[in-house]
């Protein structure tokens, strides 16, 4: 057979490779590629898949798409730290109100509270300071001085105590130093005074309602009549 020109097969290569063409030219074809090597390379060549790039609308489209798996992503991100932050708050304003909101009123004998008598510097006035053990206090409530009627006539009182917290007791004392916890509460002029008390109570007006509700369940810890 005559050989065919492989300029011939060269053109005749895409439609073979696209089955298109008649059994007769598939043969001829075929047996060509057998004998030569270049034409054979050439049909290889051509098998391969040609990958187009992406036209300027489709790159648009897929950067629209990442753009939007990125926002998502970076909103679920804000979101958990969002939440974990507020966690994070709430346990700790849980942890704060149990430590240091709860009060329990220290009992007089474990409070070292002391009424003194002290005069300021150029001064001829005396005044009440009542000094008190804050080792294990979380803090103190005294009121004004207050005239009250009681079954001993007209007194110009004052009622006060310490309180703790589970945060005094138990934390604060991890940071104490060796000094002497102590606090001077000032309580009035001396000469207004009649008595000092140690005992809770809930408001001012207890007193002017019920003073005796109040001075029967407090301890007395200084009276003028006593100087």
């Amino acid at each position: 057979m005559k050989k065919i020109n492989c300029n011939i097969i060269r053109d005749i290569l895409p439609l073979y490779l696209d089955d298109v063409v008649s059994d007769e030219t598939k043969q001829m074809v075929e047996e060509h590629l057998q004998s030569c090597a270049s034409c054979r390379a050439e049909a290889s060549a051509m098998k391969k898949d040609v990958i187009l790039p992406a036209s300027k609308t489709q790159r648009l489209a897929e950067a629209k798409v990442i753009k939007g798996i990125r926002t998502k992503i970076f909103r679920k991100k804000v979101i958990v730290s969002a939440v974990t932050v507020a966690a994070v708050l709430a346990v700790a304003a849980g942890v704060y109100a149990l430590l240091a909101l709860p009060r329990s009123v220290i009992p007089y004998e474990e409070s070292g509270a002391s009424v003194s008598r002290v005069s300021l510097e150029g001064s001829e006035d005396e005044y009440l300071y009542c000094s008190m053990d804050t080792s294990k206090a979380a803090g103190s409530v005294c009121h004004e001085p207050v005239t009250v009627q009681t079954e001993a006539g007209e007194k110009t009182v004052v009622i006060l105590y310490e309180y703790s917290t589970m945060w005094s007791r138990h934390v604060e004392p991890l940071f104490e130093t060796e000094n002497e916890a102590v606090t001077l509460e000032p309580l009035g002029s001396a000469d207004e005074i009649d008595e000092v008390y140690y005992g809770t109570f809930e408001s001012v007006s207890d007193f002017y309602e019920d003073p005796s509700s109040v001075l029967d369940h407090a301890e007395l810890i200084w009276s003028a009549q006593d100087e």
